[in-house]
């Protein structure tokens, strides 16, 4: 019985040497694979962001032009323009009561930077 025993502990230490040798040869050969796939994702991660460098420019110059194009609007003009670009701010704009949506106007009108008439139409609408 004792070569019984003997035999099975040299097959599991048999197996174990095995897989542990394998277990090492496998590991550099996944870590090749990642590290390629993550210079691929960062070589394009790279290119999205030389081209929104490149495009930042003309989007600045487009926004800033059409806020000088109507700032002489109508009313009804800014609110078409508020609707279109900032809708959730037009639906607050539509539910605050005229004297304050004539406000609102006047500040656009007098050339308030987009972001101070968004906060105002907030604050009016909660009442501040």
């Amino acid at each position: 019985m004792p070569t019984q025993t003997s035999s099975r502990g040299g097959l599991v230490k048999r197996f174990l040497r095995s897989l542990g040798l394998f277990f090492l040869l496998m590991v550099p050969v996944f870590g090749a694979v990642v590290g390629a796939e993550e210079d691929s994702y960062l070589s394009e991660i790279s290119l999205e962001a030389e081209k929104l460098d490149r495009a930042k420019p003309d989007a600045v110059g487009e926004s800033a032009a059409s806020e000088v194009a109507i700032e002489g609007a109508s009313q009804e003009e800014f609110e078409a323009d508020l609707k279109s670009r900032y809708v959730g701010s037009y639906t607050f704009y539509m539910k605050l009561p005229p004297a304050s949506q004539e406000e609102v106007f006047q500040d656009y009108r007098d050339g308030a930077a987009i972001s101070d008439i968004r906060k105002k139409i907030m604050d009016r609408f909660l009442k501040r």
